[in-house]
């Protein structure tokens, strides 16, 4: 069995640009930093919990606490919430290649998300994903990518209860790639802000993606 681990913000869903809005408003209110990088690839480890800390220590020269890595996640969802629901698109094609790999018995399914995985599960959700029973690693449970990825895998191995032969991921940016490479992972890109070897604009294409696993 094959196991396809799928990143979900702007993998899945086309919410980039909210996620980017909402985290900086939350930054805003919660740490007090108004001017700081938002260029989420000069940053050590992207994902939320891990630009957040990285934030709090280079522009207020604290770590985050618990409480306030806590207050900082609720505001963060709260922003999202709070959004209009029309904005939580899928990507063309997503949700019913997500389901055939789903209902196929060759195939083993993760989510992973550099979201915390309330967050996370609300933009697939409103986006019209089914997930219930999918195992789904995210920034709740480690700041480093590769770790909340082999997480993921983890989980589907437990779930299946075997091994895999191939591990597939499909991702959208520059840190998909060198989180890939580093664990010896098979990528796929999505989009047009990845540059790797197997890459598709969307889902549109199902057999043609299909080819490549």
């Amino acid at each position: 069995m094959k196991v396809v681990i799928f990143d979900i913000e702007g993998t899945l869903t086309e919410t980039n640009a909210v996620d980017s809005d909402c985290f900086i408003r939350s930054v805003g209110e919660v740490l007090g930093v108004r001017d700081f990088e938002t260029d989420w690839s000069q940053y050590q480890f992207v994902t939320d919990s891990g630009v957040a800390q990285e934030i709090s220590q280079r522009y207020c020269d604290r770590p985050m606490s618990g409480a306030l890595t806590k207050a900082f996640h609720e505001h963060l969802v709260t922003e999202l919430r709070g959004q209009p629901k029309s904005i939580f698109q899928a990507i063309p094609g997503a949700i019913d290649f997500l389901n055939s790999l789903v209902e196929s018995r060759n195939y083993a399914v993760a989510l992973t998300s550099g979201a915390h995985e309330a967050s996370a599960r609300y933009k697939l959700e409103t986006a019209g994903f089914e997930i219930a029973g999918l195992p789904l690693a995210s920034s709740s449970d480690a700041v480093v990518q590769e770790h909340i990825m082999l997480q993921a895998l983890d989980r589907a191995a437990r779930i299946h209860q075997t091994s895999f032969s191939e591990i597939y991921y499909f991702g959208d940016a520059s840190w998909d790639i060198e989180a890939s490479r580093n664990l010896g992972w098979k990528l796929i890109g999505i989009g047009s802000k990845i540059e790797t070897d197997l890459q598709f604009d969307d889902y549109t294409d199902p057999s043609a993606i299909q080819s490549c696993l």
